[in-house]
């Protein structure tokens, strides 16, 4: 760090003796400022301060030891923040970098100011995705809160809040958190999470017994992303509620996704019933031809396949 030196002799020839005096006070308080740096920069701030408070008050003769602070101050919090943000003081550390933002400006140091501004919400974005992964999820969401406070479009904070309140079975507010991450640049991601989100509600309709609850709110999630999970829901929820064409369509829709599933036989067994019941019988005897032979289903697919005098 720079030292000021200054010969008194001369100062005393060109200035009077009590504003020699307080240059010369000043310049020992920058030097001891510079001097105080490696070991404390809070300590170093504050002398720094004292010494521009005081050049300040000379006019032109304590223009440079003014100068010198200005360009000194403002990194010097911004470097303490960062200090902070290494120990994992990060509430700390924020209110450092608002210091420094505070600071910067009123030195006229913007570039300070600004690059402060950039990492507040980045330090605060990881420390709520450090409690996302550690599945501290009440503590994630408040924290996450604290970024979008500071900036109401981070995507990427909505989108992580959303899956922390995931996680917490707080659904509805999930909801609104994703669709604020999709207004703020996460789209695809926000469909992806919107599209699970409501297959989980529909499951917890379903369990319920509130079919109709299931039924739409699979069919929501089939708007932001198609799933066979809302498919196979939105089936079963139609048949439930007598809307077969609405059930043969979803079933058809998760046989086509899932070709290989477990319950196969048994979704296609629903799907021939259901378009029974819309009056595709001819569609419905190719489906119960299928599983015919079906140790659990065949029975019951054979004396359909009486019943409606298929081919």
């Amino acid at each position: 760090m720079k030292k000021i030196l200054l010969t008194i002799v001369v100062a005393l020839c060109t200035m009077g003796i009590s504003a020699a005096q307080d240059l010369e006070k000043a310049t020992e308080l920058y030097n001891n400022a510079a001097a105080a740096i490696e070991n404390s920069k809070a300590e170093a701030i504050d002398l720094f301060q004292q010494a521009l408070d005081m050049a300040g008050k000379l006019g032109e003769e304590g223009q440079e030891i003014v100068n010198q602070c200005k360009g000194i101050i403002p990194k010097l919090y911004i470097s303490l923040a960062k200090e902070l943000v290494n120990e994992k003081k990060l509430d700390e550390a924020v209110a450092k970098f608002k210091e420094a933002i505070k600071i910067g400006k009123e030195l006229g140091d913007d570039e300070v100011a600004d690059e402060a501004k950039t990492l507040i919400p980045q330090i605060q974005l990881a420390d709520a995705n450090s409690l996302l992964n550690a599945k501290d999820y009440e503590g994630a969401v408040a924290a996450y809160q604290k970024v979008i406070d500071a900036d109401p479009e981070n995507g990427a904070a909505h989108l992580r809040k959303g899956q922390a309140l995931v996680a917490l079975g707080k659904l509805d507010d999930a909801v609104k958190a994703f669709e604020l991450a999709s207004k703020n640049g996460e789209e695809d991601a926000a469909a992806k999470q919107l599209s699970n989100t409501y297959v989980k509600k529909a499951v917890a309709c379903q369990k319920a017994k509130d079919m109709k609850g299931a039924l739409e709110n699979a069919q929501k999630s089939t708007q932001y992303v198609d799933n066979a999970n809302a498919q196979k829901i939105i089936g079963i929820s139609a048949s439930s509620l007598k809307q077969n064409k609405v059930a043969a369509e979803a079933f058809e829709a998760y046989l086509s996704m899932s070709p290989d599933a477990k319950d196969k036989n048994q979704i296609i067994y629903q799907l021939a019933t259901a378009l029974v019941a819309t009056g595709d019988n001819a569609k419905a005897c190719g489906y119960f031809k299928q599983i015919a032979q079906d140790a659990k289903f065949g029975e019951a697919a054979r004396y359909q396949i009486t019943t409606l005098k298929c081919n």
